[in-house]
C-alpha cells in the first residue's frame, strides 16, 4: 500500500515538472531583433506654435506709397519768408523776369539785389501776341511810365508791344494789345498778400504784393530795361 502511494506521488510530480518545462517557453517574451542596432529614442520637447512670418516691407513699396501720398496731396503754393528790401539808395539798372520760374530779379550794377515771386497772365504758356489772349509777353522792353493811381496798388508800365510784336499782330490783322505792367494787388485786396500767387490771375501783367511793388517802385527808375524770358 505504501509502495503504491509513493509511486503515485512520484508520477504526479513527474507530470507537474514536465508540464512546467513544456509550458514555460510559451510565457517567455521573445527577444527583439537587432536590439543592439537600435538607437535610444530621443525625447522631443514640445514646441510652441510659431507666429506666422511676415515679409519685411520692401523699399520700393515704401517709396511707391510715399509717391502715391505725394500725388494725392492738394497743391500748395510756396509762401517764402519775406526778405529784406533792396539796399537803400540802390539804383536798379536791369529787371529780369523768368516766367517758368515765376521769378522777377532786380539787378544793380549788373548784380542781383532782390528776387520776387510773381503771378502771371491766366494763360502763362507762350508769348503774348494779341489783345485779350491773357498771356504775358516775352522779349526785351523798358519801363516807360508809371501809374500811382490805377486799379492796382502802384503800377510800372512795360513798353509792350515792341516793334516786332506789333508787326506780327499786324500781319495777322489783329491788335497786339497793351497795358502790360508790373503791379500790386487790386485796390481793396491788399490783405491777400502772397496768397495771390496760388494761381496765375492777371490779363497778362506781372503781379507782386503791395509791399513788394512799393520796393520796386522806389528802386526802379523809368527807362530801366526789362527782359522777359519763357
Amino acid at each position: 500500500m505504501k509502495f503504491r502511494t509513493v509511486l503515485f506521488v512520484t508520477l504526479v510530480l513527474a507530470v507537474v515538472i514536465n508540464g512546467g518545462i513544456l509550458v514555460y517557453p510559451y510565457f517567455q517574451r521573445p527577444p527583439d531583433k537587432n536590439v543592439a542596432d537600435q538607437k535610444p529614442v530621443e525625447k522631443i520637447a514640445p514646441q510652441s506654435p510659431k507666429a506666422p512670418e511676415t515679409a519685411p516691407p520692401s523699399s520700393s513699396n515704401t517709396s511707391d506709397q510715399v509717391a502715391l501720398l505725394e500725388t494725392t496731396k492738394p497743391p500748395v503754393a510756396k509762401i517764402p519768408i519775406p526778405t529784406p528790401p533792396p539796399p537803400a539808395h540802390s539804383i536798379v539798372n536791369r529787371i529780369l523776369v523768368e516766367k517758368k520760374a515765376r521769378r522777377l530779379t532786380l539787378f544793380s550794377n549788373n548784380k542781383p539785389i532782390k528776387i520776387y515771386e510773381i503771378a502771371l497772365g491766366r494763360q502763362p504758356e507762350g508769348p503774348k501776341q494779341f489783345q485779350g489772349d491773357n498771356k504775358t509777353p516775352e522779349g526785351r522792353y523798358v519801363i516807360d511810365s508809371r501809374k500811382r493811381n490805377s486799379s492796382y496798388h502802384r503800377a510800372l508800365h512795360i513798353s509792350y508791344p515792341n516793334p516786332k510784336d506789333a508787326a506780327f499782330a499786324a500781319k495777322q490783322k489783329k491788335s497786339a494789345g497793351g497795358d502790360i505792367m508790373i503791379h500790386g494787388l487790386p485796390n481793396g485786396m491788399g490783405t491777400l498778400g502772397p496768397f495771390h500767387r496760388l494761381r496765375d490771375w492777371t490779363a497778362g501783367c506781372i503781379a507782386v504784393t503791395n509791399a513788394e511793388i512799393e520796393e520796386i517802385w522806389r528802386a526802379v527808375p523809368d527807362g530801366t530795361p526789362v527782359e522777359i524770358r519763357p
